[in-house]
């Protein structure tokens, strides 16, 4: 497991050291450096990864030229990410110089303990990931990717094909189906988003593609007709690659440790409650074993860890959230400690708060009398 990050002169930090914990919120303004820090962690994971390429330019994470991820203010031209493990006392350090004639050089850093690390499961999904699509390809046999779900949940249902009767870890399953797979766990977590939802996948070996329908449970427990993804509401395909992401690190229990899930704005296109219950299984993930980081601009996402520390799922040591400010050229990150009871010891402005904001704005609008002014 990660224990902390530490970037120097990468992109908008000039030296920054950044914990982690087994469940990761970065919250902040838009351009404040969270997705950075995400993109730090990923080119790590593709200079050491099963399948090593430039950190900077690969599949999981394409920065462009060294000149793009230098600290506009750097002091000195050399770009430095270092990172450091819990459990193993693992270490891996990358830094990367413009030699004089264009192109880069290279020096790195890692012991046995982080290159295994590495080559552990990374379900890495983008804010750019895909809605509902009438197909998604079906990979062939032996095709390897450098994360299994791919950045934009492309080969969700090739997963789900695949491993949908493997078993989840018993800390994931949702209480309303007893059922232990994969699949059984996805159409339960699906139903969240959507009461009734199940899922459905058909293959299409010929054209390599796969198809996606939803049907709905009715109480005379006789299923609705099936439905194509883009005639059902948009969060079931968009909250689908999330929590299959959530779900999958826990098929091998033994190798838990060594799983990382990142997921940018999980609560895209879901309504409130969705959005609780998608972090209160990311909270179940990290129970689990596994890691998980997301990126969010969602109270409701930040409510449902609150909650899940408050119910026990989590202890308040296994989450860190971070609060990211951009003053000028430079970042500063306020991170607020969580009790057990959910609370937080320090609440920084524009950090969730602008719910409060606007209803303290309509207020000062209501007139004594009770009317609107």
């Amino acid at each position: 497991m990660i224990d902390h990050v530490r970037l120097r002169n990468f992109k908008c930090f000039r030296n920054e050291t950044i914990p982690f914990g087994g469940l990761t919120i970065l919250a902040g303004l838009n351009g404040a450096g969270k997705s950075s820090v995400i993109q730090a962690v990923l080119a790590l994971r593709q200079r050491w990864g099963p399948m090593p390429v430039s950190p900077w330019r690969g599949s999981l994470v394409n920065l462009g030229r060294f000149s793009d991820v230098l600290h506009s203010d750097a002091p000195d031209d050399s770009v430095r990410i270092e990172a450091s493990f819990f459990e193993k006392k693992g270490k891996a350090c990358l830094e990367v110089d413009p030699p004089p004639r264009g192109g880069e050089s290279e020096a790195t850093e890692v012991n046995a303990d982080a290159e295994k690390w590495f080559q552990g499961d990374v379900f890495y999904l983008s804010a750019d990931r895909l809605g509902p699509r009438h197909t998604l390809p079906y990979l062939e046999e032996g095709h390897v990717s450098a994360t299994p779900l791919g950045t934009r949940g492309e080969h969700v249902l090739w997963y789900l094909d695949k491993f949908g009767d493997s078993p989840v870890h018993r800390r994931v399953r949702h209480p309303a189906d007893p059922k232990n797979t994969l699949a059984a766990q996805t159409s339960a977590w699906l139903s969240v988003i959507s009461p009734g939802a199940e899922l459905q996948i058909k293959v299409i070996p010929e054209a390599d593609q796969a198809v996606a329908t939803f049907q709905y449970a009715r109480p005379s427990d006789v299923s609705s007709s099936p439905f194509r993804a883009g005639n059902v509401g948009f969060g079931l395909s968009y909250g689908l690659s999330p929590i299959v992401a959530l779900l999958a690190p826990k098929r091998n229990v033994q190798s838990a440790i060594d799983h990382l899930v990142i997921i940018e704005n999980p609560e895209a296109h879901l309504h409130p409650a969705g959005q609780t219950s998608l972090s209160e299984l990311a909270s179940r993930t990290v129970a689990g074993g596994a890691q998980v980081i997301l990126e969010t601009h969602s109270d409701h996402v930040l409510d449902g860890v609150r909650l899940a520390v408050r119910d026990g799922i989590l202890s308040p040591d296994q989450v860190v959230i971070h609060y990211f400010e951009r003053k000028g050229l430079e970042v500063r990150v306020t991170t607020p400690m969580l009790a057990s009871n959910g609370q937080l010891d320090v609440w920084p402005v524009g950090f969730f708060d602008q719910h409060e904001r606007n209803l303290s704005r309509l207020i000062s609008l209501v007139a004594p009398t009770g009317g609107s002014a």
